[in-house]
């Protein structure tokens, strides 16, 4: 599980997911990929729930009062905001984080809190810092509650990118929405450090883009625990 490319895909949800994108050109070619391998690295994942409950624990306060954000969401945006606030100044975090790249059985791994398949590894890093060492400061994101996209409901429905679909239209019908993808690493740091450096074999640096485009101003982020499983949707919109 974790940022990057799920490298271990079946070839018929390959083309399913390449089909759904194909359908929604109309709409900026919205993300809908699952960047992650959650089943490989389960019981890493597994111990990962606990350290990232206890790292957030000092926002439980100002979720309690706003009901409607979850404590992930609530860091994830202060993240989000602090780099686009000063892109240049996270890039020094990237490189830092090259250290946690690792070869196990012939794939790239990176390895802090969480195992996290690569697809490019360091190279995709040192892109994703020197782009942001390049960008000028943007304005911040404000959360907008009305364009969430709907979580799944059972643990069967986690990978299954046509309820997501379904759930990005209900949305749709009423607000735009731009770009929107999943993320599945319960650590909002990890998360975030990972969706920017957006080591993906499809699309590779769209979610980055996302998080870094002025011309975006709003955005929703929710999230729950589905059994032992963690989901987050991330919606963004001008």
């Amino acid at each position: 599980m974790g940022g990057c490319n799920c490298l271990d895909k079946k070839p018929e949800e390959n083309n399913e997911i390449n089909n759904l994108e194909n359908e929604d050109k109309e709409h900026s070619e919205p993300e809908i990929e699952n960047p992650f391998n959650p089943e490989e690295y389960e019981n890493v994942i597994l111990e990962e729930k606990k350290e990232a409950e206890e790292e957030i624990t000092d926002l439980e306060s100002l979720a309690q009062e706003n009901e409607q954000y979850d404590q992930f969401s609530i860091r994830a945006l202060d993240l989000i905001n602090s780099i686009r606030k000063d892109p240049p100044s996270y890039s020094s975090k990237i490189i830092d984080n090259i250290q946690y790249i690792l070869v196990e059985n012939d794939k790239k791994i990176f390895k802090k809190k969480v195992k996290v398949l690569l697809n490019r590894g360091e190279d995709a890093f040192r892109e994703a810092a020197n782009e942001l060492s390049q960008l000028a400061p943007m304005g911040e994101l404000v959360m907008k509650p009305e364009i969430m996209i709907p979580l799944p409901e059972t643990e069967e429905q986690l990978n299954n990118n046509l309820i997501l679909r379904n759930n990005v239209n209900i949305i749709r019908n009423s607000y735009n929405i731009n770009v929107y993808f999943k993320n599945l690493i319960k650590n909002p740091e990890i998360a975030v450090l990972l969706l920017i450096i957006d080591d993906c074999a499809n699309n590779p640096g769209k979610k980055r883009k996302a998080i870094l485009n002025p011309e975006f101003r709003k955005v929703a982020i929710n999230s729950k625990f589905i059994g032992s499983k963690f989901i987050s949707h991330f919606a963004f919109s001008k």
